[in-house]
């Protein structure tokens, strides 16, 4: 996909912003770029080592020392002196290795992306709390994994809004978490970052993917809380595909001619988990599908419990009937 070049000018004003507001919050702009400069001699295959890091540092350059402080010399340079980093072939080559391997000797996730932010400011951010609440990331299995998914959705951003860098991406959001939550907010600039619809499917991506592995009965049943309607909807349409997924099992005839639901469950036979009072609850909770999905008509609490309940158990007895 192309480059968007209208609906992200909000972020561009963001970068274009970000002197400013470096002002506006330290009482000074910062010269990241002559950071970039000093670990130049960085960008390709070396030992990274410990005199190497006061460049990163940089007092001033930027506000490194307010937040973060490396490990002491005797704790980390035995381990720097034993590696080679090959960061001039970054991120094609071994990416996640490269990371694990600087977070082994570093131990926090957000000091290997400032070094990497440095040394390769093409392809990396810092990882930040601001950012990632922009972003609605959620954590991976480790810290890893979790900077990769941060450096997934920056990436695309970089390549959504024609951004030449993926640091500089991580500087129009981080301004723009400033204009929406900090102390110098931007009301347009906020209303634009609500209404930027690739921003918000990044967004929405990031909070639903840990359920992506749920099946829908269970979806069903983790959205009840915060979104009883969607929960319904999903809960109505599993029912039904478990009630026909059940007809299946018992190899009924109706299964083959996709018989009406209200005929399916009537034709199930009273076997095992199934009896008439439990059919009568299905031909109950099929009216109130019906009902939702032809009239409109939302169930209660009561019946939508009963509609959470019955397809957990369902799809409980289905497995057990497969395995």
């Amino acid at each position: 996909m192309p480059p968007d070049s209208t609906q992200g000018k909000y972020l561009r004003r963001c970068l274009d912003d970000f002197p400013a507001i470096c002002r506006l919050k330290y009482g000074a702009e910062f010269d990241l770029a002559s950071v970039e400069e000093r670990v130049g001699h960085l960008r390709r295959s070396t030992p990274l080592t410990y005199a190497d890091l006061k460049y990163f540092e940089s007092p001033e350059h930027w506000w490194f020392r307010r937040y973060w402080v490396f490990p002491p010399k005797d704790h980390i340079e035995p381990a720097l002196e034993k590696e080679t980093f090959d960061f001039w072939n970054l991120p094609e080559s071994n990416e996640p290795d490269t990371i694990r391997r600087l977070l082994y000797i570093f131990k926090s996730i957000e000091l290997v992306s400032i070094i990497l932010r440095f040394i390769r400011p093409e392809h990396y951010a810092i990882y930040s709390s601001p950012i990632q609440y922009m972003l609605d990331i959620s954590h991976g299995r480790d810290n890893v994994e979790t900077y990769l998914k941060y450096l997934g959705n920056m990436r695309e951003i970089e390549r959504r809004y024609g951004f030449v860098r993926v640091a500089d991406v991580d500087m129009a959001l981080w301004v723009l978490h400033e204009k929406c939550f900090g102390q110098h907010q931007d009301p347009g600039i906020a209303a634009a970052y609500s209404a930027d619809d690739f921003m918000l499917r990044l967004r929405a991506n990031n909070l639903v993917a840990p359920l992506a592995e749920l099946s829908d009965a269970r979806l069903a049943g983790a959205l009840v809380a915060v979104k009883p309607d969607l929960a319904v909807l999903i809960a109505c349409h599993c029912f039904e595909i478990l009630i026909r997924r059940l007809a299946g099992l018992f190899r009924l005839p109706e299964t083959e001619s996709s018989a009406p639901l209200d005929q399916l469950i009537a034709a199930l036979p009273n076997y095992g988990s199934v009896g008439p009072v439990r059919k009568a609850l299905w031909q109950s909770l099929r009216q109130v599908r019906n009902d939702l999905f032809h009239q409109g008509r939302k169930p209660g609490p009561r019946e939508t419990k009963l509609l959470l309940d019955e397809v957990n158990a369902l799809e409980s007895d289905i497995s057990k009937e497969i395995s």
